[in-house]
């Protein structure tokens, strides 16, 4: 469970980051053990409140690609409905994401979490937009540090 005033320092991140990209919808993803499902506790821009219920198993979805290989990655609906593979992707199909840019978050030296940055309509993020969701991810990982060691995600 995130504190209220980290959850809103990260409220406050998500929002800046929105501003500074014109995207439509940021979200923090967080594992949870024992199972290490993926689950999204804060978002910015949704549209509905599903995104809060989605778990995602390990080697699946996001979990599969940024989480288990442990880089940023752009994803684009047609690339996924092409490869079928949209279904392992929940939150892209809840927020009705057309494109989306992942990076880990890092706590000590593995990826315990994802944030998202995704638009509803067609985009190609630029390698200074990337920058910016990365630096924004460390910021927010910098924040959740403290959860991680006391084992409370």
């Amino acid at each position: 469970m995130i504190e209220q005033g980290i959850r809103e320092a990260i409220l406050a991140i998500l929002a800046t980051l929105r501003a500074e990209l014109g995207c439509d919808f940021c979200a923090i993803g967080l594992t949870e053990a024992p199972l290490l499902n993926l689950r999204w506790p804060v978002a910015s821009g949704q549209t509905n409140e599903r995104y809060a219920g989605i778990s995602e198993k390990p080697g699946r979805g996001l979990s599969a690609s940024v989480l288990k290989i442990g880089r940023a990655m752009p994803f684009s609906m047609p690339e996924l409905l092409y490869s079928r593979r949209l279904q392992e992707y929940p939150l892209l199909l809840a927020e009705d994401l057309r494109a989306a840019y992942a990076v880990p978050l890092y706590f000590g030296h593995s990826p315990s979490g994802i944030l998202i940055a995704g638009d509803r309509r067609k985009r190609v993020y630029r390698t200074d937009e990337r920058r910016i969701v990365a630096a924004a991810g460390e910021r927010i990982a910098a924040l959740l540090t403290g959860l991680s060691s006391a084992g409370s995600m």
